[in-house]
Parts: structure tokens; sequence; C-alpha cells
């Protein structure tokens, strides 16, 4: 069966191979500001090796995916372009190809526009887009779900390029969870839930989800633990194994970080969907249970959002596939921890 190429009926469709612009010059991301994950040996990695190993063989593999990744600076080029060399490119049939190899745009007012990758992307990846070339503040997304090896930001040679100022909150919010909390199925990198967040409180953070592999394993608790946080921010119970297992990890995951952080804002989420089968009812009570104990040992730093409420004014467009919500969800998602975050910060 022949496969259809969009671009011949429609030309917005088009991909270019390579970028053409009067003066265009490259420069290292590493020149500027990166958020969010580190060039170690090569590639951009979210934890090092040797502590994501302590977890799982999984979840070391998983860190290379660089969900989360930001590169912040400030020019006045009338064009922004992108270089980037992949180590490794994720395809995934629910997920979308701009989110998983895809780099997105915003200044510091709004929404720029997509990196939007060809289909047959496998190892390196040039795209651009036009601005209006006033100097502007812009915060350059990775992709949810691929390794990165090398990032370079094109512009107008003569136009500056220099670092922005760096965020507000500058202590990272950590996030850790399941695929969800590692962007599936946002449609692009800026759609997923904490990247929206990172925008509205102009807030570094770090994205710990490892899909299919957040277990809660005392592992990564105590490595969590150890961070420097301004808040933090879990959700896993997709990925227990068992009910019972998420009886077993929850709360104790929720004591070794309480331990070592004992004033440290922490939001506790439960699978965010709305309609519930009856185990997924039992995991949402124990995810409960855990914050409902911690009230009652006179905690005042932490919050529980249901997942069921969080996506109940979306509810029936909030899932993309059967699991996973897609740029409705996401949004909702981000707007009950928004409020949350802010009044445990405020505190």
């Amino acid at each position: 069966m022949a496969v259809k190429d969009a671009s011949t009926i429609d030309k917005n469709f088009f991909i270019p191979k390579e970028v053409i612009r009067e003066g265009l010059v490259y420069h290292n991301a590493e020149e500027l500001d990166v958020y969010g994950v580190k060039l170690i040996d090569g590639v951009y990695r979210r934890m090092e090796y040797s502590e994501a190993k302590k977890v799982s063989e999984n979840v070391a593999l998983i860190s290379l995916e660089c969900a989360g990744g930001r590169v912040r600076f400030v020019t006045d080029s009338p064009y922004i372009a992108i270089y980037v060399k992949y180590r490794s490119v994720a395809k995934v049939p629910n997920y979308s190809n701009s989110a998983t190899l895809g780099f997105d745009l915003y200044s510091k007012e709004r929404y720029v526009g997509c990196f939007v990758p060809a289909l047959d992307t496998v190892d390196v990846f040039e795209s651009v887009l036009d601005v209006d070339g006033t100097l502007k503040e812009y915060t350059l997304n990775f992709p949810v779900s691929s390794e990165v090896s090398e990032v370079y930001i094109g512009v107008k040679e003569g136009c500056t390029l220099t670092k922005a100022p760096k965020y507000t909150i500058e202590k990272p919010i950590v996030f850790y969870g399941s695929s969800t909390t590692q962007g599936a199925c946002a449609s692009r990198p800026g759609n997923t839930y904490e990247n929206i967040l990172s925008r509205a409180l102009d807030c570094d953070y770090i994205n710990l989800g490892f899909w299919g592999n957040a277990k809660g394993e005392e592992a990564i608790a105590k490595y969590i633990a150890g961070l420097e946080m301004s808040a933090f921010v879990y959700d896993y119970d997709y990925n227990a194994p068992s009910a019972q297992h998420l009886a077993l990890t929850h709360e104790k995951m929720f004591k070794i970080i309480r331990e070592s952080n004992p004033s440290l804002p922490i939001i506790i989420l439960s699978a965010p969907k709305y309609y519930l089968n009856s185990e997924e009812e039992q995991r949402l009570a124990i995810v409960e249970n855990t914050y409902k104990n911690a009230l009652t040992n006179g905690d005042k730093a932490v919050c529980f959002i249901s997942g069921k409420e969080m996506l109940a004014s979306v509810k029936d467009t909030a899932l993309a596939d059967n699991v996973h919500p897609g740029d409705n969800g996401f949004l909702a998602m981000a707007g009950f921890i928004k409020k949350a975050l802010q009044d445990l910060m405020a505190r």
C-alpha cells in the first residue's frame, strides 16, 4: 500500500531538509544556560548514570531521554534556527513526532512556534523559525523522549545572543512519576504540564518521569531527597505493578523525602484519569491515605490533588489515548498544580 505524502497536497506540511538564511551563525547551547538536563559524557542526561543505575537498568536508559530540557537566551535576530544531533530517537505510535523528536520555542510573552522534524529523522535535525527581530527573551524546549547529544542555536551574524535572566524561582521544582510526568502525550514539548507551570510561575524544574518504570523505589526516593529543590510533586501509581506494591512504597517514599526536607512543599497526585475502574479507585485511596497520614502527623507543607478532580472539567477530552493526558488534560492539570504550589510556597 502506498503512503501518501501530505506535503504534495498541502504545502504547510512541507519540511525543508536544510536551513538557508542570510548570515546564519550557529552557537553551542552550552555557551548559554541549559536547564533540566546536563551534558555528561557527550549526551544530555536528567540524572547521572551511576545514580540512575541504582534504581534500575531501565531508569538508567530512560534518564538519557531529555524531557524537561530547556535553553534560555536573549536575541534580536530576525530568525532563530536550531541544529541538533541525536544519540537516538524515539518513535512511539501514540506520541506526537513533534513531542518525541521536536523542539518548540517561546518568547517571554508567548508561543513562537515548533521546530517540526521530518518523519525520517534519525540522527540530525535542522530547522528555523522567523521572528520579529526585536530584542527578546526566549526558551527552547527539548523533546520529551529522545536522546540528544548536541544542540546549536542559530542567529544572524552580528545580532545579540546572550544568556537570559535567571528564573524567578531559581531552585527547581522536582517532578517524579510515569510517562505522564515525562510528557506523554503532549502534542509538542511546551504543552507538558511542567512546561506550562514553568512559564506561568517563571520557575526552574527537573523532570524525573520514567515511562513505565516509575515504581517508587527506595533508591530514587533517596536520590530525590538529596536534591536542592523548592517543591516536590509526585505521581507514579500508573507504574506501580499492583495496588499492593503502591501501598508498600507510596507513603515510604513520602517519608524518605520529608525526613531530609522537613518544610519542603510536597504535592501528591493520583493518576490523572476521570473514569476509574475498581482497582484504580483502590489506588487513588492508597495515594490519598499517604496525605491523610501526613496531616494526622501535623504536616502543614503537603497537598493532595485527585487525578479525577484535575480532569473533571475536561473529562471526555482529557486523554489522548486510553491512558495519557493530551494537551487539554495537561492544561487542566497545570491549573490545579499551579494553585497548590502557590499556596504551599507562600506559607
